[in-house]
């Protein structure tokens, strides 16, 4: 039987994650770092569980052993995805993860070609905005027919962060602010704000500028050369207190009342744009559903070509997005 290994699983997000796993009845082993919280956990849940730490995997040889699928929730990702995606191609085990640090989708970039001789999988943000964008700008790249001249892209993040996230973030900030133009990564003005409607009742507001993820993934899985990432955030998504002080995360309640938006302009090469809005639920409700999706699709061995550093709408295809919860696209 495939074996799903959640690694970080006593985070906010990894307890979500194998929550979810556990309800729809995968294999699935625990792992991580420390004994004492995944005993917890692996007791509450009724799962076996595995201890060890990425840096003594080089020395460790059961960590994977009789795993199919990584699926890596332990942030910050610039210190896990490296070592993990490096072990996985030896063992033969499918990597996926929930980052939206960009460091991990050079790095499965850079691995491609191996994975890809090893028939091994390397999906970082199988979860998440990189399925939401992604499958949203697939679809209307899909509906033209052509392969468009641009593609404008806004996330619309609200709510609370969980307080790994908001570590994370701050230890991965950047001050690049990125573009893909002529298919190269180079830098944009940050302050060149952008509106964009994402039909939730608001009209169109102004979205700054943003160095996601996507400008990797949307490239590689629609080729469009020109693309840009902006970001709306409402209440409190990017706090300013101290964040060890933070609670682990928003409760059921607060992600409930902060749903996610996404906006899409596609340039075709003929100058006309077509626009579309993705309605979902919260970030973390997404990623926990998404990222356990695509374990289990790719266990099952439903993904469309299993070697090399894939993105969730190229492997799973566009309609990946509206099989999560209740999230819905919308064209303008």
């Amino acid at each position: 039987m495939a074996t799903l290994m959640i690694y970080g699983a006593t985070g906010y997000t990894g307890r979500m994650i194998s929550k979810h796993a556990k309800e729809l009845g995968l294999n699935t082993l625990l792992a991580g770092r420390g004994e004492a919280s995944l005993r917890e956990l692996a007791v509450d849940l009724d799962l076996p569980y595995r201890v060890f730490d990425v840096e003594s995997l080089e020395h460790n040889t059961v960590a994977l052993k009789d795993v199919t699928v990584l699926l890596n929730c332990a942030g910050p990702f610039y210190r896990t995805a490296k070592p993990l995606m490096t072990r996985c191609l030896r063992d033969g085990v499918h990597y996926l993860d929930i980052t939206a640090e960009l460091d991990s989708y050079r790095i499965a970039g850079e691995l491609d070609q191996e994975a890809k001789e090893r028939n091994v999988m390397l999906l970082p943000g199988c979860g998440g905005s990189v399925a939401m964008l992604g499958c949203l700008a697939g679809h209307v790249v899909a509906q033209l027919g052509e392969t468009p001249s641009r593609i404008d892209i806004a996330l619309h993040v609200a709510g609370s962060m969980s307080r790994g996230s908001a570590i994370s973030a701050k230890e991965n900030m950047t001050t690049e602010c990125l573009q893909r133009l002529g298919g190269l990564l180079v830098e944009q003005d940050g302050t060149a704000l952008t509106d964009f409607d994402f039909r939730d009742g608001n009209g169109a507001v102004p979205c700054f500028p943003a160095s996601l993820p996507d400008l990797f993934t949307i490239w590689r899985s629609t080729e469009v050369q020109n693309i840009r990432t902006f970001v709306h955030v409402s209440g409190d998504a990017f706090p300013s207190a101290d964040l060890d002080a933070l609670p682990l995360g928003p409760t059921d309640e607060e992600r409930d009342a902060a749903p996610y938006h996404a906006a899409v302009a596609v340039t075709a090469r003929d100058g006309t744009i077509k626009r579309a809005v993705l309605h979902t639920v919260n970030g973390y409700t997404f990623t926990a559903a998404a990222s356990v999706e695509a374990a289990r699709r790719v266990m099952a061995g439903e993904a469309k070509g299993l070697g090399g550093f894939q993105t969730p709408a190229a492997a799973f295809g566009n309609d990946f997005v509206t099989t999560v919860q209740s999230s819905s696209i919308e064209y303008l």
